[in-house]
């Protein structure tokens, strides 16, 4: 109807908040909730404080504390991953010992007689110079005023031209031209029990000839026949049980200008040991009964990442493994590097170190300029350790250490006797039984014997393992703010209540949704429609 005014309904979107899908204030409460009950020290004070100035000194003292415990955990797990480590060392007492290898070389590496023998290896001594050398010597002594002359160089120089020579020589002639076991062996006893030449295996050595390792566990001797394999023990220490040798050095098959000392070499190794005697070991001088007595040392060193990183060989080449069957050390490996970088520079094979048979490098000849100087460079560079050789320290290794004495035999009371034995064994100790002064300069008796039934073990240890670290940290968060597993629990447990709740949240939401009329017209999620009566 005209001015009269009909009552209509509008419709105008009016904007309305929605609440957020969880509830803040639920959320801070389980929050300050854990925080005012925990059992960390000082944090709840921040709480219960009542003044502005005490929760403000609380908060910046336990600020304070968990930066302190947080440097010192990150120092402690530097710390860890440097690898630090000690040695500990005990003393085991054992009922049984293994007894060690115990190698015997004579001072004299080739006998005069198959010297002489032989027209070529008579001639290269006479080149060499040794005797020329010797003389040298003698007058530089006598006469001062001379051009001084180092004798050891003027020898050594003289002798590594001998022994080249003489390392071209196949080795079953080397073997013949060296003192021989059966008659450098007069008397051999070992624990009250007699033993004999098949106890000994042996190896050919550059600067002594013939070499021979009693108790060695090898198969084959010098020669390649069959020995005893079977391990040697101790069950009593002491001087009568150990081993008893009685050794005919043979000096009067000395080479003069060659040989300036007497009597034997002895070195006491582990079995999987290659003997250096070059380098090792300890002299027996004749005319004297030497006791050896012993201590066996075990060390076990940690592999990598601890500072030794020691090995046992696996990856290293070892020429001596190769050839004599030794196991891993670091000098074997130290002269398998000098072979090897001898062999790629110079081209041939040094007679110092082992060199593999498959090889097709020559023996170095050092009449050849050019190669003697190439082998005096990287011998130098041995000498000095400035070969580069990633040689590092076996796991595990016996040393022995050893104490000597002696004291002369024969004595005069014996001499008398012992020279009647001499004329009955006959050979060349037959020759020299009536004089005292030739028997004492061409015997040695040495005695080799545990000292006492047990041994040091040295053993390197990780200073800080995982339990001492973890230990070390939760000592370290309890000082400075009282952390401790039940505090972990708790935060623990807020953490699982606050998932639990999001998880409850989320439920909702799905539960609402799946129940709405999908034939209505659903609002929008931020604003809602409101009826309004003009």
């Amino acid at each position: 109807m005209p001015g009269v005014f009909s009552k209509k309904t509008m419709y105008y979107p009016e904007m309305k908040v929605v609440k957020p899908p969880y509830d803040a204030n639920t959320l801070r409460k389980l929050g300050r909730t854990t925080l005012q009950h925990t059992s960390a020290h000082g944090i709840p004070n921040i709480f219960r404080s009542k003044h502005w100035f005490r929760r403000m000194v609380w908060l910046v003292f336990v600020s304070f504390a968990l930066c302190c415990a947080l440097w010192q955990c990150t120092q402690m797990v530097l710390t860890y991953y440097t690898y630090p480590s000690h040695e500990k060392i005990m003393l085991i007492s054992s009922a049984k010992l293994k007894f060690p290898a115990v190698t015997i070389c004579n001072l004299n590496s080739v006998r005069l007689s198959s010297l002489g023998r032989s027209f070529s290896m008579s001639n290269s001594l006479q080149d060499s110079g040794l005797e020329m050398t010797h003389r040298r010597n003698r007058s530089h002594h006598m006469n001062v005023t001379s051009d001084s002359v180092d004798e050891n160089v003027l020898y050594a120089s003289a002798f590594n031209k001998f022994a080249s020579e003489f390392n071209q020589l196949p080795d079953e002639q080397k073997i013949e031209m060296g003192h021989q076991l059966e008659d450098m062996l007069i008397f051999c006893n070992f624990h009250g029990q007699e033993c004999n030449s098949s106890f000994f295996s042996g190896f050919i050595n550059y600067k002594f000839g013939n070499c021979y390792t009693f108790n060695s566990q090898k198969s084959v001797d010098i020669r390649g026949n069959q020995i005893r394999v079977d391990p040697l023990n101790i069950t009593k220490a002491g001087f009568m049980y150990g081993l008893h040798l009685e050794l005919f050095i043979q000096q009067i098959e000395y080479v003069r200008d060659m040989t300036h000392a007497a009597g034997i070499r002895l070195l006491v190794h582990d079995q999987a040991q290659m003997p250096f005697p070059e380098d090792e070991g300890v002299n027996v001088p004749p005319g004297a009964e030497t006791e050896i007595g012993m201590m066996k040392v075990h060390i076990n060193r940690l592999r990598a990442p601890y500072g030794s990183h020691c090995t046992q060989g696996e990856g290293i080449k070892n020429f001596y493994k190769d050839i004599y069957g030794a196991g891993y050390t670091r000098e074997a490996c130290k002269r398998t590097c000098a072979q090897q970088s001898i062999m790629d520079n110079c081209g041939c094979t040094h007679w110092e170190f082992a060199f593999p048979k498959e090889g097709n490098y020559p023996k170095c000849n050092v009449s050849n300029a050019a190669i003697r100087d190439c082998v005096k460079l990287y011998e130098f560079k041995f000498a000095h350790d400035e070969l580069n050789c990633h040689c590092p320290l076996q796991c595990s290794e016996d040393l022995y250490e050893l104490t000597v004495s002696g004291s002369q035999w024969p004595s005069t009371a014996f001499i008398e006797n012992f020279s009647r034995e001499l004329k009955e064994m006959g050979g060349q100790m037959r020759d020299i039984a009536d004089s005292p002064s030739m028997i004492r300069d061409n015997f040695v008796k040495v005695v080799v014997y545990f000292k006492q039934l047990n041994f040091e073990l040295i053993e390197e240890e990780p200073s800080m393992t995982e339990i001492n670290l973890i230990s070390n940290m939760g000592g370290l968060v309890g000082l400075w703010v009282g952390f401790s597993v039940c505090t972990l629990a708790e935060f623990f447990e807020l953490f699982l209540d606050v998932l639990f709740y999001f998880v409850q949240r989320c439920l909702k939401m799905a539960a609402r949704e799946g129940y709405a009329n999908p034939y209505a017209q659903r609002p929008s999620p931020i604003y809602q429609r409101k009826t309004t009566n003009i």
